[in-house]
């Protein structure tokens, strides 16, 4: 597999803490930056979807019930991360008519990968059935994520909706950012002390050998200051979404890493930004 070109530095390749030099500075400012946003924005808060205390979403409300739902899934690596921290990228999207949902789900390694992707599904699904309340069109729901949370935006694209009670064409679209798609990497590296994960489990796990079941439009994502290990799982992803009828457009971010594009993204013109909510227009 194409990962294996970058084995002799597998660490700083598929762990962006590795690589990065300004971790800590980036999420200190998303998190100032979402607080404010959080602040701003009409919302519901900490609706359980599921019977833990972290299966809790976020409302945006926008005051568009005929839009898209965007359901956003935040990253960490399946091992950190809140929702409450992600509101800046709500902000853009509420603004241009979109409601959004955030989804909080319990993190490895008290829980599996597994039963990540199994949370939230539960959560697409209860967004799809409690659309009046979010405030959108729950026929059409437009999936968004960040690093890992594109990993299970890309999971949710392979999904069949109907053993869930849904219609076949419940996922309208989606915008990944900086995502990982053929997880063997993690086999690899210390993140794996969290996430434990096996290798029978891999290609089950892996977006990259489970195409996206309707051609939709999608925005695959990538800072062109990441890993070119990294960048690379999401050029290969898009070719598999485009092999199965998908409309992808691939945009690399000049000068933005993978910590540095959320709090960049509260300009709404940014790049990802205007190709999302110009897919979401089109959609609409």
């Amino acid at each position: 597999m194409p990962w294996k070109d970058w084995q002799h530095d597998i660490e700083r390749q598929f762990n962006p803490r590795a690589w990065a030099t300004d971790v800590e500075e980036q999420h200190a400012l998303r998190g100032k930056l979402s607080k404010a946003a959080r602040e701003r924005l009409k919302g519901t808060f900490d609706i359980a979807y599921g019977d833990t205390p972290r299966q809790k979403l976020d409302v945006y409300h926008a005051g568009n019930p005929k839009a898209p739902i965007v359901v956003y899934l935040h990253g960490g690596y399946w091992r950190v991360g809140e929702k409450e921290k992600q509101a800046i990228l709500a902000e853009p999207l509420v603004q241009a008519g979109f409601p959004v949902v955030m989804l909080g789900t319990d993190l490895c390694p008290a829980v599996t990968l597994d039963t990540i992707v199994e949370q939230v599904l539960r959560g697409i699904v209860w967004t799809a059935k409690n659309a009046q309340r979010v405030g959108g069109d729950g026929r059409r729901i437009y999936l968004y994520g960040h690093s890992a949370g594109a990993h299970l935006a890309a999971m949710g694209l392979a999904e069949d909706w109907t053993k869930h009670g849904l219609p076949a064409d419940l996922i309208c679209g989606a915008t990944m950012v900086s995502g990982i798609y053929d997880v063997e990497p993690v086999l690899h590296i210390s993140v794996n002390d969290l996430i434990r994960l096996t290798p029978d489990r891999v290609n089950a796990l892996s977006p990259q050998f489970h195409p996206p079941r309707r051609g939709v439009p999608l925005v695959l994502a990538a800072g062109a200051e990441e890993a070119p290990g990294w960048v690379a799982q999401t050029t290969e992803y898009a070719e598999v979404c485009r092999n199965a009828g998908c409309n992808v457009e691939v945009i690399v971010v000049p000068h933005e890493g993978h910590f540095s594009t959320i709090p960049a993204q509260a300009d709404p013109a940014h790049p990802i930004n205007a190709a999302m909510i110009r897919d979401l227009n089109r959609l609409n």
